[in-house]
């Protein structure tokens, strides 16, 4: 466990980014690599009449990947 108390798994750079790929496969199998990735992002839309951000409800890893 890491000092955040969360379970951190030991794998390196390279295990991770093939356990990833095998799992975006499964979703979409015609994804051929994983180009970029972000560990967390949010999704915000912005109000152009209220000229303003409003957070939605979408959060998560993201990955850029080559179809």
């Amino acid at each position: 466990m890491s000092q955040s108390g969360k379970l951190m798994p030991n794998l390196d750079q390279q295990s991770t980014k093939v356990l990833n790929l095998t799992v975006l496969q499964r979703i979409d199998p015609f994804v051929e690599e994983i180009l970029m990735t972000a560990a967390h992002v949010t999704f915000y839309e912005f109000n152009i009449e209220l000229n303003q951000w409003s957070r939605k409800d979408v959060e998560g890893s993201l990955f850029l990947v080559k179809r």
